[in-house]
């Protein structure tokens, strides 16, 4: 280090009184540059940067607010203690779910949709179909549940899992794990 500032010196003893004048400047205002950007203006614009920040969250809990408020209506709406819903012989949970999401959903924002069954005790069968979605609204996830949750069968949501993308905070990824219990 010392070394560097030496050469330095001496490359700035052989400059004339005008250069060195000149360098002094440059270097002045090269500081004054580097003290605004790195120190100043991340100080002065913090309290702004945060109040930005607090507007943003405050939008994303009025429209949770309005969602939950939507989801009280539905469920108030939805039938209690009705019978239980029988399951029709050609029941396909893959079809159900592809009708549920082709009417609630675009569909660029279907990633995939996976289905498998697996043998349960008695001779039934539970078929599922993961369905993942990429960067859907929250008004498009609710409309999905909602498609879903509405129509009478034998179908319920067993997993759900919301991320938030990182290139856009007001899309998320989704994926629902849908299922039914079947007759074997």
């Amino acid at each position: 280090m010392n070394v560097g500032v030496h050469q330095l010196q001496v490359l700035l003893a052989r400059l004339s009184p005008r250069e060195q004048r000149l360098v002094a400047g440059f270097a002045a205002l090269l500081a004054c540059v580097l003290a605004w950007s790195l120190v100043l203006s991340p100080l002065l614009s913090g309290p702004e940067r945060l109040r930005h920040e607090i507007d943003g969250l405050r939008g994303e809990l009025s429209e949770l607010e309005g969602l939950a408020h939507q989801l009280r209506q539905s469920e108030a709406e939805l039938p209690r203690g009705g019978a239980p819903v029988k399951t029709p012989a050609d029941f396909s949970v893959l079809a159900f779910v592809e009708k549920a999401a082709g009417a609630s959903l675009r569909a660029e924002s279907i990633a995939s949709m996976s289905p498998s069954r697996r043998a349960l005790d008695g001779g039934r069968q539970e078929s599922t179909v993961e369905l993942k979605l990429s960067s859907v609204s929250f008004g498009e996830t609710v409309a999905l549940l909602r498609a879903i949750e509405r129509e009478r069968s034998p179908v319920y949501i067993r997993q759900f899992s919301v991320k938030k993308r990182y290139d856009d905070a007001s899309r998320f990824d989704v994926s629902v794990l849908v299922a039914a219990t079947l007759p074997g």
